[in-house]
């Protein structure tokens, strides 16, 4: 049996307390470098002692600042090497304005398929990551990994396997066999785990740290 792990990264610094000067980066350049607050990097380093995130054989992890941030402190722990993997980026938003994050993230709630101009739709951040996934668990046959991605990634790739539904507010719910999986509350110390054998899929887990 494969057991994979799922989490996000720690806690963002606070863009309010940054100002740019001078930065020719487009959105998803500035994006790809945020970064974790000192909170979320003491927070991080405590949960990278937790029992639940030791003894993995390997780590992914998307190519984002933050992520790599998160996944320094587990390698550490764990003694082990990062595997960077872009198929587990977070999604291309693409040319939004003059709309709003929160409105996009409505569209693409209703329609997997919607997508802006340059931007991806949930839909193909699914088919990237699920092929990520399943070329993972054929070379770690056995193993006990962990991936470390983004929020809305790891809802697209579970909803492979589960009911999706939705609150008022339109955020994505996911369900696997009568159990809450996803429910918008999704933070690094909320962690996901995935049971296959070979590559078919066993059981769907969540915990807390």
């Amino acid at each position: 049996m494969t057991e994979v792990y799922l989490m996000t990264s720690g806690e963002l610094y606070n863009k309010d307390y940054i100002i740019i000067i001078h930065d020719n980066d487009n959105r998803k350049e500035v994006d790809e470098k945020a970064f974790l607050s000192v909170g979320g990097e003491k927070e991080v380093e405590r949960l990278s002692k937790n029992p639940k995130l030791q003894s993995f054989d390997a780590i992914y992890s998307s190519n984002f600042i933050r992520s790599l941030e998160t996944a320094k402190y587990i390698a550490l722990e764990n003694n082990t090497i990062i595997n960077i993997d872009d198929r587990f980026n977070e999604r291309i938003i693409g040319d939004i304005e003059p709309m709003e994050v929160s409105e996009l993230r409505i569209l693409q709630a209703k329609n997997f398929d919607f997508k802006l101009p340059n931007g991806e739709s949930l839909n193909e951040v699914k088919k990237r990551s699920q092929k990520a996934l399943k070329e993972l668990l054929n070379n770690e046959l056995g193993n006990k990994i962990l991936i470390i991605s983004h929020p809305i990634v790891i809802t697209a790739l579970l909803s492979t396997w589960c009911v999706r539904g939705f609150n008022f507010d339109y955020d994505i719910i996911l369900s696997y066999s009568d159990k809450a999986i996803i429910d918008n509350n999704f933070a690094s110390s909320n962690i996901i785990k995935l049971e296959f054998d070979e590559t078919n899929l066993i059981d769907i887990n969540t915990f807390d740290l």
